[in-house]
């Protein structure tokens, strides 16, 4: 049985726990759930997949807003097409993501330039910088439920 190779841990400094004492970080087992929440950033927020879009959502995925409003399946896959409607462009940046069990956490912020009507609003050619925080419960490699913080009394203000 080969055995695995342990790494430094970044985050944690062998300093700080005595000079002779190394610290070693857990093998990363699995980072599937990471990459698919993360082709969700790239493929369908960034590059426009509506089919992406409707294979990762599943049949009785409920989102969850920041209002506290819930979302079905039809209604998340509408957001989608509001926000593309009202942005020809969004450029993602994942900032932190974390992992663990069936969940995936998300820090991103988001520019995209406002060139179609949005939330009532007349599109101004401005470019917007968004940001949010989402966690998707995976169930396989479909989306069961997602969280959103998101700050749009930001993006709102940036487009009136």
């Amino acid at each position: 049985m080969q055995q695995r190779k342990r790494r430094p841990c970044p985050w944690r400094s062998a300093q700080a726990l005595g000079p002779r004492r190394r610290v070693h970080c857990p093998p990363i087992l699995d980072d599937r759930p990471k990459r698919i929440v993360r082709r969700y950033y790239e493929d369908v927020l960034e590059g426009r997949r509506a089919d992406v879009l409707r294979r990762f959502v599943g049949p009785d995925f409920v989102g969850h807003d920041s209002g506290g409003a819930l979302m079905d399946r039809t209604d998340f896959i509408t957001a989608v097409h509001m926000l593309h409607d009202g942005f020809d462009t969004i450029s993602v940046t994942i900032e932190d993501q974390i992992a663990e069990g069936d969940r995936v956490t998300t820090r991103w912020s988001a520019v995209a330039r406002h060139t179609g009507s949005f939330a009532g609003i007349a599109p101004t050619g401005r470019e917007v910088m968004l940001a949010g925080t989402d966690i998707h419960r995976l169930d396989g490699s479909r989306f069961a439920e997602v969280w959103e913080q998101i700050d749009f009394a930001s993006l709102i203000a940036q487009l009136i």
